[in-house]
């Protein structure tokens, strides 16, 4: 640990006393206190490639002004760029089947998961903000064992590959309502646009949040015209907004976990921990207020998200319902069914452009930060950007070209994927924001919130679980029964398919119980076993961002930190005196000196 205490003198000038520094720790704010950092942390410059440093390099550190719509806009942006995974082409293919299968009975589960994940991005601020760090960093201190950084890195990767899959093949289809072009041409495309619209991170993250809150604003305009035009019924909308679980049945069950995956999709978290550095502070006393502030921004955003969504709802129950092959109706072919509406394709087809480009941008930056973050891989941003792009545009374009009549069903089955690899990010969510070693003792979830984090983490989990093996939830309980029901119109004996699934299925769920055991149950271990990072990736700021507690029995200038030694906070200096009061230092070691 390197303690620095900078004093001014009469003349102005600064005197230092440090340690030689040591490999540098991980750090946290534990500020109850608003007034233990007095004086801005060093200024180092540091070069770096990651995309963590780039925006916090290019971002100007928030100090409250005195207004509260001044700071309250400040921290505006980060909500509206998660916003995006609320509304993409994911979203509106699991809305276009709730409206279809169920008319308007499943808004009620649109409407919870949607007041769930106001609650998921306040975990995410929490661990960005006292944490620090972004959940890909905090899942790589704790799976320390390469096999599990590895293996918990490929999760993060697949969940945000696959989030591209609905992304970058909405923006095809609206190339092919728009051009005539087969779709795999408009995912080319895409590559070039998405590439195009990261290239403003030159200009700061704010041009990029722009540009993204243009494309809400298009798509919401879009279909708010559309839903309109087509007329919905108020009282049954209502209905099943409210009420909608009384009717909800075992066929419901792949359209629930649909809306669940493609509403609380797990990038998303990785991608908030993430934009939240876009707004770094500049004293450690003002982190409470920068928590509040961006706990309150994201939910604006969701709520408008949730309208939009509600809208394809609507339009789906009142124009797809009841019709030959609602089942079958997605992101393809959901305009002819409101047709003979003037220009009702080209809305569409506007509205999935602007979420699909939305989205292509939002995923290709969640990439970055799952690879910066689990494998801390020194390449040049824009190096990183081609590559977690290529990575993400390649299934994409198989896909398309390969099943290009199959589209619509392929994009049902990522939304429930998505809900099934929700657990491998919101469980380690929860594990850290409950977390001393991570948050800090007074800013980790304690007592009855840490049991509701926790139920909320079992209850996701087991959702999924089940919804893997009963049957109508679309997955291998759906498959076991197709074989039953294809071993009863044979004279076989002995149904070899139906062992061959139970043999997968079986370690399967014994694997994906036991993952989510062994996350919330595995204490993380103390900082000081934290994976080397190179010194070009070590914060400049770790060492004077301390776990900071005020011992009652002493006074105010006596602090502990995290490891349980004290550090002073300089009070024992008076103004004008470069020398500091010895009497203000009392720094306790693990043998209890002093």
């Amino acid at each position: 640990i390197q303690l620095t205490q900078t004093t001014s003198s009469d003349d102005g000038h600064q005197d230092a006393l440090s340690s030689p520094p040591q490999q540098p720790q991980p750090q946290h704010y534990d500020n109850d206190h608003d007034d233990i950092f007095d004086d801005e942390p060093p200024t180092t410059t540091t070069v770096s490639s990651s995309p963590n440093d780039l925006l916090k390099e290019t971002a100007t550190p928030w100090s409250p002004s005195g207004t509260w719509w001044r700071d309250m806009l400040h921290f505006v942006g980060p909500g509206w760029f998660v916003s995006i995974a609320y509304v993409d082409p994911g979203n509106y293919q699991a809305d276009i089947q709730a409206g279809a299968t169920s008319r308007y009975s499943l808004l009620f589960v649109v409407w919870w998961t949607s007041l769930l994940s106001i609650y998921v991005q306040i975990l995410c601020v929490r661990l960005a903000y006292y944490g620090n760090v972004t959940l890909a960093e905090a899942q790589a201190r704790h799976f320390r064992s390469n096999q599990w950084r590895y293996w918990n890195w490929a999760l993060a990767e697949l969940s945000t590959v696959i989030t591209d899959l609905p992304e970058v093949i909405g923006i095809g289809i609206a190339c092919h309502v728009f051009f005539g072009w087969p779709y795999y041409v408009g995912v080319i495309l895409s590559l070039l646009t998405t590439m195009a619209f990261l290239a403003t991170l030159n200009c700061g993250m704010r041009v990029l949040e722009a540009i993204v809150f243009f494309f809400v604003a298009i798509m919401s305009v879009a279909l708010f015209l559309e839903m309109e035009f087509v007329g919905v019924s108020t009282d049954e909308m209502l209905q099943g907004w409210w009420g909608g679980f009384q009717s909800v049945g075992t066929q419901d069950i792949f359209a629930m976990t649909g809306v669940v995956g493609a509403v609380v999709m797990p990038h998303n978290l990785y991608l908030h921990t993430a934009a939240c550095q876009a707004r770094p502070v500049a004293h450690a006393r003002h982190v409470n207020q920068a928590v509040r502030w961006s706990s309150l921004e994201p939910v604006l955003p969701i709520l408008v998200s949730f309208f939009v969504n509600l809208a394809i709802v609507a339009i789906s129950a009142e124009k797809v319902y009841g019709t030959d092959g609602a089942a079958q109706v997605g992101l393809t072919d959901f305009c002819q069914s409101f047709s003979k509406l003037k220009g009702g394709c080209i809305l569409w087809a506007i509205a999935l452009l602007a979420a699909g480009q939305s989205s292509a941008i939002t995923t290709t930056f969640t990439g970055q930060y799952v690879m910066d973050g689990f494998l801390q891989m020194e390449l040049p941003l824009q190096w990183r950007a081609i590559v977690t792009r290529l990575v993400a545009i390649t299934p994409c374009i198989l896909v398309s070209v390969l099943f290009p009549h199959q589209l619509n069903r392929m994009v049902n089955i990522v939304n429930s994927s998505l809900s099934f690899l929700l657990p491998f990010a919101f469980t380690p969510l929860v594990k850290y924001n409950c977390s001393p070693q991570i948050m800090g003792r007074h800013n980790a979830s304690r007592g009855v919130e840490m049991v509701i984090l926790h139920s909320f983490a079992v209850a996701v989990w087991m959702i999924n679980a089940v919804a893997l093996s009963v049957q109508g939830g679309g997955f291998l309980g759906d498959l076991r029964a197709h074989v039953v029901e294809q071993q009863n119109d044979t004279t076989s004996a002995v149904n070899w398919n139906y062992y061959a699934i139970l043999a997968l299925e079986i370690p399967l769920q014994l694997f994906y119980a036991g993952w989510n055991w062994y996350v919330l149950r595995t204490p993380i271990q103390e900082a000081s076993q934290e994976i080397p990072q190179s010194e070009d990736q070590a914060d400049p700021y770790a060492d004077n961002q301390l776990d900071v507690d005020v011992r009652e029995d002493e006074t105010p200038s006596h602090y502990e930190n995290g490891n349980g030694n004290s550090l002073p906070n300089g009070r024992g200096m008076e103004n004008g005196h470069s020398e500091p009061d010895p009497s203000a230092f009392s720094i306790d070691n693990d043998d209890d000196e002093d």
